[in-house]
């Protein structure tokens, strides 16, 4: 459920963006390693130009892209990376392996560390540990010291269950989408583009007709305001 309406926020945010008329196609892909969405969408201007620099633009208008979409779904527990960050990339196996050194499966506690600590030192006097402290100290270090371990344990059983859940969307979605996604299978990028402009154009018409036909019904209504008027003089 929620993975369907991260992919349903996602087609509005485009849509918003580009225009819902020059959203052609935007199709949920569940067959790769990643379910990932893939819309078709086409770079016509407000002139009526076809201009794909105009539609992505520069860094700066980038930047805004990642803002405005990180907002759109935010309600879903996603948050913006940090903007302007200098952070890259970081493989699999660098994470995996920064996993393993926040993990510990046991916590050594030295000879040492069960002495008495001076708390406080003066000329002739010292305030040392007492027994409550020391333990205190000690539970701090061995709970500071599982703290990774117990964050990645719940995270792990979390991302079980989501995994769970993600994977029945998965499969009913992959269902739903099979007749979407077959007519395009085996086609060409050059005849994918004439499809996509071919649709546009057909959008483009209907859109003009409806318009038309909200102008015609309107004047069909004046005219019979007018009548009524008529008849009541």
């Amino acid at each position: 459920r929620q993975q369907a309406e991260f992919f349903a926020r996602s087609e509005q945010w485009l849509e918003k963006k580009y225009g819902k008329d020059r959203v052609v196609a935007a199709v949920v892909h569940r067959d790769e390693a990643t379910p990932h969405l893939s819309a078709f969408v086409v770079p016509l201007t407000q002139d009526g130009r076809l201009s794909a620099k105009e539609f992505i633009g520069g860094r700066s208008k980038m930047r805004e892209d990642q803002s405005t979409y990180a907002e759109s779904v935010k309600k879903l527990g996603l948050e913006r990376g940090i903007e302007g960050s200098r952070a890259t990339h970081q493989t699999v196996q660098h994470y995996y392996e920064s996993i393993n050194r926040g993990t510990r499966s046991q916590v050594s506690i030295s000879p040492e560390a069960l002495e008495p600590r001076v708390l406080r030192k003066g000329i002739f006097t010292k305030d040392v540990e007492d027994q409550a402290a020391i333990a205190k100290r000690l539970s701090h270090a061995v709970n500071d010291g599982f703290a990774g371990t117990i964050a990645m344990a719940s995270q792990s059983a979390q991302n079980a269950k989501r995994a769970r859940e993600l994977q029945k969307t998965m499969d009913a979605q992959q269902k739903r989408l099979q007749s979407v996604t077959e007519p395009f299978k085996g086609l060409s990028r050059e005849q994918m583009t004439e499809i996509l402009m071919m649709a546009q154009r057909f959008k483009q018409q209907n859109q003009e007709k409806e318009k038309q036909q909200r102008i015609e019904r309107e004047k069909q209504r004046q005219t019979r305001s007018r009548g009524m008027g008529g008849m009541e003089r």
